[in-house]
């Protein structure tokens, strides 16, 4: 231990403390002595944080388990001497040489010989001190992944030790808070629709009387005036328009032509290539049919019975505010949220799924990993918590449970592990027993009343969740893949990127008649009227995360690994990755239970 105070030894030793774990001076030297010491030690509070009969003490034996080939290579290199030195820490004989790094107390109950084999307790207080403030990251995983089966049957070899005690005694804060929550938005029992001509016309004259309301909140588009107004115009003069995109093309040129119309009209406008901001340029690049902009310009009025057109230098989506600040808790509580489970089919990742409910029950994971488990009091299941029945040609092929009642008794088995301090909302997405297209209703209670015994709030799709003041818009994000092909430069893969697009034209399915099943109903549910402090969607299965303006944005991936039908759209599913919220900071934390 003549290192002890170096600063190799200082590094490892305080993540060690920060994790929660023991380690006698004998293997802090082994781990020091390694090619890498700081990367191993990472690596090793990554795996023994997932062994579930872990009790904080680090050993020979737990070392074993670990996957990297260059530690088992130093292992076997040891000394007889090292290995009876390791052999007796494991023994039936009473621990004395490991001190419990949250209780440094246990010193006092030693011999002064015994004291001597200890991290002296003041080394340890100063190494504490220093780890104040260490952020911990918890993206970053090892390579290899064992089943939770061989990861338990590894474990129980292990013998463990009379004093694992105080770092692994789990306390959920959680669980000393009440819930706190209103769903302020939800499509069920709202939207009966026969499909008429009428229905369809009245959620476009909805859609557009609630998007240029938002549009005319901004102070820079009080200037304009309706299309009519403008084709009355007999001179040429400076305008500004408010209108839906009816066509967007480019010219032989390379300038920009659109047809924009609203309740009065339709007006022709040309925006030059060459025009002096690009970024106008960059924003009709990502600019499709039915959305909301806003152009102004000179219009010239057309000679001899033609329509006038009108030249534009400017043109803006409704967006929300660069300084757009929101609301967060007071509590210091989290919001756990995930979509796409496909419970029932053969691709149902459940050993991953077994491994996030264990880690809710402060079962595995390390100190760090339990105090963000403990403050998780609301999960949310953004659609697809089965597979479903019929819901694409041959999917009976694909599933393991082949009855709906089944599948959702299978769920409900599942769920009813999570702690009962959690409040689960359940949202529907396309694989639910409800229609397609959305705006869709909470699943029927005939079918989930095994939920709803357990406690799970059922609600639509979209909603908005609020949750200790904290508003989450929840969409299932069927949208995104016709966004994804429409618009040059988004990709299935990153998610993020989508949904930033539909936070600047503020509506959740802003094109109409494409793959993407809208229902005529007579008021439009995906238009985003109030700006959420969470954005929520799955559908893609992949996990993503990021912000904008302020807003942070989850597409929360998936718990199945893939099928033909998502080969067939090049989605490459990123299983097990959870992303929890804190509410009172809206400081992400996504832990990936498949690489750890």
């Amino acid at each position: 231990m003549n290192e002890l105070n170096s600063e190799k030894h200082n590094l490892i030793l305080k993540k060690f403390v920060d994790s929660g774990i023991n380690l006698t001076p004998f293997m802090l030297d082994f781990i020091s002595n390694l090619n890498d010491p700081v990367a191993f030690t990472d690596q090793i509070i990554r795996e023994v944080s997932f062994i579930p009969t872990f009790n904080g003490h680090l050993t020979k034996h737990i070392l074993k388990t670990i996957s990297n080939e260059e530690i088992q290579k130093a292992l076997n290199r040891l000394s007889m001497k090292e290995e009876l030195t390791l052999s007796y820490e494991t023994s039936n004989k009473r621990d004395t040489t490991i001190i419990p790094l949250e209780n440094s107390k246990n010193l006092s109950e030693t011999s002064d010989k015994e004291q001597k084999h200890h991290i002296i307790s003041k080394d340890f207080k100063k190494i504490k001190a220093e780890s104040d403030g260490t952020k911990v990251h918890f993206q970053e995983s090892s390579k290899s992944y064992k089943s939770p089966e061989k990861i338990v049957k590894e474990a129980l070899r292990i013998r463990p030790t009379e004093s694992a005690k105080s770092s692994l005694i789990y306390k959920p804060i959680a669980k000393e808070y009440s819930f706190e929550y209103d769903v302020l938005k939800d499509p069920t029992g709202k939207i009966y629709t026969k499909g008429d001509y009428d229905e369809f016309y009245e959620l476009t004259i909805d859609k557009f009387n609630q998007l240029s309301k938002l549009m005319k909140n901004r102070g820079d588009t009080l200037s304009a005036t309706t299309i009519n107004n403008v084709l009355r115009n007999t001179k040429s003069q400076e305008i500004a328009v408010i209108g839906m995109v009816n066509e967007i093309r480019k010219t032989k040129n390379g300038n920009y032509f659109l047809t924009l119309e609203d309740k009065t009209g339709k007006i022709n406008v040309i925006i030059r290539k060459d025009i002096e901001d690009q970024e106008i340029i960059k924003t009709l690049g990502r600019t499709i049919l039915d959305q909301m902009i806003f152009v102004d310009g000179t219009y010239n009025p057309g000679e001899n019975g033609k329509k006038g057109i009108m030249f534009s230098n400017n043109l803006t989506k409704i967006d929300i505010p660069q300084d757009f600040q929101p609301e967060v808790s007071s509590e210091p509580l989290s919001i756990t949220l995930i979509s796409d489970t496909h419970i029932g089919s053969k691709e149902f990742e459940e050993d991953l799924w077994n491994r996030f409910v264990m880690f809710l029950n402060g079962k595995i994971g390390n100190k760090k990993l339990r105090e963000i488990a403990g403050k998780i009091k609301y999960l949310v299941i953004n659609g697809d918590l089965i597979d479903g029945i019929g819901v694409y040609p041959m999917q009976e092929e694909d599933l393991i449970i082949k009855d709906l009642y089944h599948q959702y008794e299978k769920a409900s088995e599942l769920l009813s592990e999570i702690p009962d301090y959690i409040k689960i909302f359940y949202s529907s997405g396309n694989h639910e027993p409800v229609r397609n297209a959305i705006p869709r209703p909470a699943v029927p209670k005939k079918y989930v009343e095994p939920l709803i015994n357990n406690g799970v709030k059922c609600i639509g799709n979209p909603a908005v969740i609020k949750t200790h003041n904290v508003k989450t818009l929840v969409f299932h994000g069927d949208s995104l893949i016709d966004m994804n092909q429409l618009i040059p430069g988004l990709d299935n893969n990153n998610p993020i990127e989508t949904m930033k697009e539909l936070l600047i034209c503020r509506h959740l399915a802003p094109i109409f008649g494409k793959k993407t099943q809208i229902a005529p109903v007579n008021k439009d549910w995906l238009v985003i009227d109030k700006i959420p402090d969470i954005f929520h969607t799955g559908h893609v299965h992949i996990f993503g995360m990021g912000d904008y303006n302020n807003v942070p944005l989850v597409n929360s991936g998936c718990f199945q690994s893939q099928t033909d039908f998502m080969k067939s759209f090049g989605i490459h599913p990123t299983p097990g990755i959870v992303p929890i919220i804190e509410l009172n900071t809206l400081n992400p934390s996504p832990i990936d239970f498949k690489n750890h």
